[in-house]
């Protein structure tokens, strides 16, 4: 390699059952690189512009939205399981779940990395230390193996012209034997 660099990186996660008020997974992490280098050695934040719901990525962020070489996240989900659906008498048939999870990532650029790979020709943007943060709820379990997520965009809040992007639907499947 051309360049000279260290990365590190530390994750905590765990999957509890908090009974009776259903499950929480919880992952938090923090990173750094060490070194000026390009855009594809930093920590790019996992966007997704597909309307499938990603958990491991943020959904109403576009790929390679955001780039940088510190930065510090969470992400949470707690199935509460019926949650308000225990009030339908039908759902004892249906065993519809109810969550919500929030996901949040703080990142900044050193000057040297900030001047090499941000560029008005490059489409990328630094958070310069602002938090990126989305929540949502949705149902799971429908008809056994989908899921419907509804995602807000809680910040940075996006410019008048995209607010089409504060509020986003998706849905997923999972296949369990």
């Amino acid at each position: 390699s051309a360049y000279k660099y260290t990365k590190l990186n530390l994750t905590i996660s765990d999957f509890k059952k908090i009974s009776p008020f259903g499950t929480i997974y919880y992952n938090l992490y923090a990173g750094k690189v060490f070194g000026t280098v390009p855009y594809m050695l930093l920590n790019i934040a996992p966007g997704n512009e597909i309307y499938y719901y990603n958990k491991y990525a943020f959904n109403l962020m576009n790929r390679y939205e955001y780039i940088m070489d510190r930065y510090a996240g969470m992400q949470i989900e707690h199935n509460i399981g019926n949650g308000i659906f225990r009030l339908i008498p039908f759902n004892r048939f249906l065993k519809f779940r109810q969550f919500w999870n929030m996901k949040m990532i703080w990142g900044d650029m050193t000057e040297a990395n900030r001047a090499l790979n941000i560029r008005s020709d490059f489409p990328f943007v630094d958070l310069r230390g602002r938090t990126y943060m989305e929540m949502g709820t949705g149902v799971d379990n429908i008809l056994r193996f989908f899921r419907l997520d509804l995602v807000w965009r809680l910040l940075p809040t996006p410019k008048p012209v995209e607010r089409y992007r504060n509020f986003g639907v998706f849905g997923s499947f999972r296949l369990s034997f």
